[in-house]
């Protein structure tokens, strides 16, 4: 068995010899893999020596094709206005430094309009009710 990489928790590695035993490479996981609960530890995953080379071309592959799914979805999502599922996905990203800065400073700004507002509707509504 050669080691083919280390990642962190259980559930990754499991999720990698699943992917690597899909396509018949035999799979062994070192380290924390087992147990009743996920830790976050180091877990390595071994490959038989003579399909190194498939899972790593495996593994680089799955990486590609999540890179490009991720772009593809992100550039759906900004060409149709119906399509956005986030605040991020709406608002462009910032450019600079100062552009941040004025962005947080207005969300900082309405929130603090909204702690005014919430302050001054209980105050009308104990002066009414005393």
């Amino acid at each position: 068995m050669r080691h083919l990489t280390t990642v962190r928790g259980s559930f990754h590695g499991r999720l990698i010899a699943a992917r690597l035993g899909a396509e018949g490479v035999l799979v062994e996981l070192r380290g924390l893999a087992d147990g009743p609960y996920p830790l976050l530890s180091a877990v390595e995953v071994y490959v038989a020596a003579d399909q190194l080379e498939l899972a790593r071309e495996i593994l680089l592959a799955d990486a590609v094709d999540a890179a490009v799914d991720d772009q593809g979805i992100e550039a759906e999502l900004a060409a149709s206005p119906f399509g956005l599922t986030s605040l991020e996905a709406a608002e462009p990203a910032p450019s600079s430094r100062r552009e941040r800065s004025n962005r947080v400073a207005g969300r900082i700004a309405l929130a603090a309009l909204a702690v005014v507002l919430v302050v001054a509707l209980l105050v009308g509504i104990l002066a009414v009710v005393t």
